[in-house]
């Protein structure tokens, strides 16, 4: 097992190292480097107390513990931010290993955790700063995974003291990330599918009720203080496209994303920054997309049936991935993601261990010298190689900001928000030509967005441009009249070329609409008596 173990740390190490000369990039700005709270250790009762982002009530203390213990350690600079990436994705794969060697012979553990050091789709989560986050909560989740099997295989069992080792790794995995909260399953599916020791899965469950129990009871109890701290349980702002749907509508949408997922665990030769309408549209009927990906779902869930006896490992990997998943599957709530990379983490390593068992299946039916085995062996050695090559060459994505937002554009051209984010960067930069062609792009691409009117009419504002703004920022209020700032923007517009009248207008017709912040603007506007 030490062998296995060291091989693949090693390969982790280097996909990790990478990374180590990129800067801050895209998130890492409002994550840390604009978050006060990360710039002072002080600040660590508030970091307990507070939202993760300055907007939104995702909650995630730990990350941003650690991240202002590495921004102390550096002194802002962000080579802490990336080494400790490195070294936490090292442990990751450290765990991916021990965790297959409890349920795979060591040459299958070994090629999990190759295949998990080399997947490219890790790339987004090792090379940028926040995805701390994601290692985090991988890392404390796979540690209780990990002890779990192998107390439970010991002569003492699941004592109070482990099992309460096994929940402290539990709060801190949702402390660092939303995903962590998935425990709890994982070790349902462990104690169904993969009893130990002879035990029925029935058994297996009655030893493992304390533990599932104080899980959830820790699971309650992180809600509550969300609660408390943030008046209810919603992260994120909803991405656009999700904004008034209700459970059924984002199940059907989210049924093309499937696809998408399998693409990206299975062949993941193009990687992107961003997904979403119109390259990924969000439909509420059943186009062709929710179509595929309503028959890899019954595929998979026919193959979770058949395996659960016959292949429980492969059911295990199965399984592991449905219930990683579905924190971002947007079904319990509509969150601020329709697809990322940076989701897949987690759900990798159910891969890795059904790509362990296909490979003890080989081992066992063939022996050393077979023509099949040796096959099998060369193409296994390209296949990593080839994510090993494009995992670092991936990485250098993140090097600096100019780098990132290029690639951003040229890797999602038909994504609307990649056209949407760069130009609001390349607007921060006052490089107002990038700026106007990437929001006339998010433009062409998506109208159902107010920010890309916002963003396209307020960069004609700042120029004084306003006679080339008044049209768009028109036809964003006609398209979405509930958008104040786009309101705001076309008032400040039509007085800046001298049309009171224009500006009057759209005022009282805000105000006609209930928004009542633009009384005192009409007020202002009206002249005496009219």
């Amino acid at each position: 097992m030490r062998r296995a173990t060291a091989w693949a740390a090693a390969v982790a190490l280097m996909i990790g190292l990478a990374g180590l000369g990129n800067g801050m990039v895209y998130d890492d700005w409002p994550a840390i480097v604009e978050n006060p709270l990360v710039h002072s250790l002080s600040h660590s009762g508030t970091i307990w107390s507070s939202p993760y982002w300055p907007l939104g009530l995702l909650y995630r203390p730990l990350t941003v513990q650690l991240f202002a213990v590495e921004w102390a350690i550096g002194n802002g600079a962000s080579l802490p931010f990336h080494a400790a990436n490195a070294l936490l994705y090292v442990l990751v794969t450290v765990l991916v290993v021990r965790l297959a060697r409890r349920i795979l012979p060591e040459s299958a553990a070994l090629a999990a955790g190759l295949l998990f050091a080399v997947h490219p789709v890790h790339v987004e989560t090792v090379a940028s700063s926040v995805g701390q986050s994601e290692l985090l909560a991988a890392l404390f989740l796979l540690l209780g995974v990990e002890r779990y099997l192998a107390w439970r295989a010991s002569p003492n069992g699941l004592s109070t003291g482990r099992r309460i080792l096994i929940a402290g790794c539990y709060g801190l995995a949702i402390a660092a990330k939303e995903t962590g909260y998935v425990l709890p399953l994982l070790v349902l599916t462990l104690a169904v599918i993969l009893p130990g020791d002879g035990r029925s899965s029935r058994e297996e469950l009655r030893r493992s009720a304390s533990l599932v129990f104080l899980l959830g009871g820790l699971a309650i109890a992180a809600l509550l203080v969300r609660m408390i701290l943030f008046g209810g349980l919603a992260g994120e702002i909803p991405l656009v496209p999700l904004r008034g749907l209700g459970l059924g509508q984002r199940a059907i949408a989210m049924l093309a994303v499937v696809p998408h997922w399998g693409r990206l665990l299975l062949w993941p030769a193009h990687l992107q920054a961003h997904y979403g309408p119109p390259e990924l549209p969000v439909v509420t009927s059943l186009a062709s997309g929710q179509l595929v990906g309503l028959v890899l779902l019954v595929v998979a869930g026919g193959t979770l049936w058949w395996s659960a006896r016959k292949a429980p490992v492969l059911a295990l990997g199965i399984a592991w991935i449905g219930f990683s998943l579905a924190p971002v599957s947007n079904l319990a709530a509509p969150t601020g993601v329709l697809l990322a990379e940076r989701t897949l983490f987690l759900p990798s390593v159910g891969l890795a261990l059904a790509a362990g068992w296909d490979w003890s299946r080989i081992v066992e039916r063939s022996s050393r010298r077979s023509l099949f085995r040796l096959a099998a062996t060369g193409l296994g050695a390209v296949l990593l190689g080839l994510g090993a090559w494009r995992s670092v060459t991936r990485a250098r994505v993140w090097k600096d900001q100019d780098t990132f937002f290029a690639h951003l554009e040229a890797d999602a051209p038909e994504a609307y928000r990649a056209h949407l984010v760069s130009g609001t960067y390349y607007a921060g930069q006052q490089r107002f030509g990038e700026a106007e062609r990437a929001f006339r792009r998010a433009l062409t691409l998506y109208r159902a967005d107010p920010a890309v009117y916002e963003g396209l009419g307020q960069l004609y504002r700042v120029q004084h441009r306003c006679d080339e703004a008044l049209p768009i920022l028109e036809e964003g209020v006609l398209r979405h009249p509930e958008a104040t700032v786009l309101r705001a923007r076309t008032i400040e517009c039509a007085l800046a070329v001298g049309d009171t009248v224009r500006a009057i207008g759209v005022a009282r017709q805000a105000v006609e609409a209930g928004q009542s912040e633009f009384r005192s603007t009409l007020a202002r506007l009206t002249p005496p008596g009219s």
